[in-house]
């Protein structure tokens, strides 16, 4: 398709705009090389540096818990079909069967408790939360083995007002990403591939202007997700026993207007999928008054 794919580029340098086109200049087996563009596709994550260089602003929610993930295997004691959310204790957990015994984990814990995942025991220290007497089958994913790396990292969101400059359209992460509490991570990012390759397709004019659509739905999209995620914090990973009296105040309003399940329902069916009242902030005052 005339594409081609470089591994371990570093030392990247995007240059102002001329006649139309950047310029990307960057390392490779230790030469500079330069390529020209009518448009550079910032795909470089969290951390993107072509956002950076193109001057465009990155917000940030405040950390409101640590979120941690591990990939196990030998979890053979538990059901492949049974995909498991909740609350026990000091912990949210969320349990996701991939096959063949492995299952990906992931634990959301309190500011408070940093050091909880931290040095060479985190593996064995995350598993430690799954002896839950009340989960069945715990044991079987307290027992696993780990297969992957265990990490921790602050849940907070970030955003950008618009992921565009002149000859420059960021994507995924480096538009900004969701708490990765509601898992929106490659939804996100497929999205806004398509978003930006349709208005690309329609059009020989590929300036910020045309562009224009995709970052107004973006904002929107990521402004709800924000706000799905933020009440899945409070709701989820909060904890101790004014919390847990909320989450069962909480539980009994949704039994009896299920439209309060709708923000919920935003992480699979999309937030465009949804009315606009679904995220506005009556719903997290029902869900979260004391």
């Amino acid at each position: 398709a005339g594409v081609s794919i470089l591994r371990g580029v570093d030392d990247i340098e995007l240059d102002e705009p001329t006649h139309g086109r950047r310029t990307v200049r960057y390392r490779h087996d230790g030469a500079v090389h330069a390529a020209r563009a009518r448009l550079v596709a910032g795909a470089d994550g969290r951390g993107s540096t072509i956002r950076k260089q193109a001057g465009i602003a990155l917000y940030r929610d405040p950390i409101h818990h640590l979120f941690a993930g591990l990939l196990v295997e030998g979890a053979d004691g538990w059901p492949a079909t049974r995909q498991t959310t909740g609350v026990a204790d000091d912990v949210h957990y969320l349990i996701f069967p991939q096959g063949n015994g492995r299952i990906r984990l992931y634990l959301g814990y309190g500011l408070e408790q940093r050091a909880r995942l931290s040095g060479a025991d985190a593996a064995a220290s995350f598993l430690s939360a799954f002896h839950i007497p009340t989960l069945p089958a715990a044991e079987a994913i307290a027992n696993a083995r780990p297969a992957g790396p265990c990490h921790a990292y602050g849940n907070e969101d970030t955003w950008t007002d618009s992921p565009l400059a002149d000859g420059v359209v960021l994507i995924g992460d480096a538009a900004g990403h969701n708490d990765p509490i509601i898992g929106q991570g490659l939804s996100i990012t497929f999205r806004d591939v398509r978003l930006v390759r349709d208005l690309l397709l329609a059009s020989s004019d590929w300036s910020p202007a045309t562009l224009a659509p995709y970052a107004d739905e973006r904002r929107e999209r990521m402004r709800r997700l924000r706000f799905v995620a933020a009440l899945a914090s409070n709701l989820e990973n909060e904890f101790g026993p004014a919390a847990e009296a909320r989450r069962i105040r909480a539980r009994a309003l949704q039994a009896e207007d299920p439209t309060l399940l709708f923000w919920f329902m935003a992480a699979f069916v999309g937030p465009d999928a949804l009315p606009a009242s679904t995220f506005d902030q009556t719903v997290r005052d029902r869900l979260l008054a004391a």
